[in-house]
């Protein structure tokens, strides 16, 4: 995002980040904040996605060395849907269309993709 770039080794245990950001995507789009946590045994980043505006979304990143840690901030942007929750969007379809071990990176379910699909849609008409 802008000059900003974040490389991560992320884990899925204890629970699948790919879910929580889409899980959080759908929330901070109907008004609710959310958080995605990037565990990266024991550290991890907190992605935080907020709607202070009907039409602006915020995201802020920051890091903690571990879960009981307070997270440290790293990084926070302000914009519209098409600045901050569309390129999220298409990278997990764009993550789902690889070819993986299911065991390494559990895919989400073909009704959760079909949403996301239809929410980039409805976002691109927006913006």
């Amino acid at each position: 995002m802008n000059d900003f770039e974040l490389e991560m080794a992320a884990s899925n245990v204890p629970v699948n980040p790919i879910y929580l950001l889409y899980t959080a995507i759908m929330d901070v789009v109907n008004g609710s904040e959310a958080t995605v946590w990037w565990h990266l045994e024991p550290a991890g980043y907190y992605f935080k996605f907020t709607r202070p505006e009907p039409q602006l979304y915020r995201l802020v990143i920051s890091f903690a060395t571990d879960h009981q840690q307070a997270p440290t901030f790293i990084y926070g942007i302000k914009g519209s849907a098409a600045d901050i929750i569309l390129p999220f969007c298409r990278a997990i379809k764009k993550l789902a269309s690889f070819k993986h071990d299911e065991h390494d990176w559990p895919k989400l379910e073909k009704k959760q993709l079909v949403r996301l699909t239809d929410l980039i849609s409805a976002l691109k008409n927006v913006a």
